[in-house]
């Protein structure tokens, strides 16, 4: 068993929207948090985040994605190790915190809790951050609904197809988690033939092997609903509010998280 994000770097440049923001979507972090002259936390190292502030710090687990993804250190950024539910960070440094999907790279309710706090501790006062999130909808997906909406050309891209999956395999309680294996697993049962599925809608082979990264990861990602993200962050923060992040396969599941002003405790 291991954890998949050492080998993840290996298929970043087959990934497509949903999966990775698109410049509409830079552009809208950039727009909601004026970020022009902000120095700026960044939760992973999103190359596409990379260029907005006046100075960057990012901060990912994997130094294996610092090496493979990172668009590099220069003079007004850098990145580094570092777990996000303990930031290597003082407190009040940071005019902003972005990040692409960390909401959901986190496994459990407690988790989303600690990096809310987290965040929190490190933005200075007043000021915001912004994440885009991956929301499961209210009402789940039907697998067999998924199968026929592919069949029926309903779905853009295979990433937006992984991420239909994941969310109609996430569990009902409070943590709102799906093991990663068991994505690739219900993909496996729906499309037994690869091949077949890519002369179907025209995906390349490359793009829909991307699914075997998951295999023996014991890895969990988490896709609770928009409902559950606003009211967990109205915990931390008193304005909370949705913005939609652009359009791409699947961006009305995808919106910005945008919340500042960070109550006392």
């Amino acid at each position: 068993m291991t954890n998949h994000w050492d080998n993840y770097h290996r298929h970043w440049k087959l990934l497509d929207a949903p999966l990775r923001p698109t410049p509409e979507t830079v552009g809208i972090f950039d727009r909601e948090l004026d970020l022009k002259d902000a120095d700026v936390l960044l939760l992973g190292v999103t190359p596409e985040l990379a260029v907005l502030g006046r100075s960057m710090v990012a901060i990912d687990q994997s130094a294996s994605m610092i090496s493979g993804v990172w668009a590099g250190d220069n003079a007004s950024r850098k990145a580094m190790a570092g777990n996000w539910l303990d930031l290597p960070a003082e407190r009040a440094s940071f005019d902003a915190v972005i990040g692409d999907g960390c909401l959901s790279a986190v496994d459990s309710k407690a988790a989303r809790g600690l990096l809310f706090g987290e965040i929190a501790r490190v933005l200075k006062p007043g000021r915001r951050a912004a994440i885009r999130v991956f929301a499961r909808p209210e009402t789940a997906d039907d697998l067999r609904g998924v199968h026929a909406l592919v069949l029926a050309g309903g779905v853009e891209n295979f990433h937006a197809l992984k991420w239909r999956i994941a969310m109609a395999c996430t569990t009902h309680d409070c943590d709102n988690t799906v093991d990663v294996q068991a994505i690739r697993t219900a993909f496996d049962r729906l499309f037994p033939d690869r091949e077949a599925l890519a002369a179907q809608t025209g995906w390349s082979m490359a793009s829909i092997n991307t699914i075997d990264v998951y295999a023996g990861s014991e890895t969990r990602y988490s896709f609770a609903t928009l409902a559950t993200l606003v009211d967990e962050a109205s915990g931390w923060f008193y304005e909370v509010r949705i913005v939609p992040s652009g359009s791409y396969p699947l961006a009305e599941r995808c919106p910005l998280l945008v919340f500042g002003s960070a109550k006392l405790r």
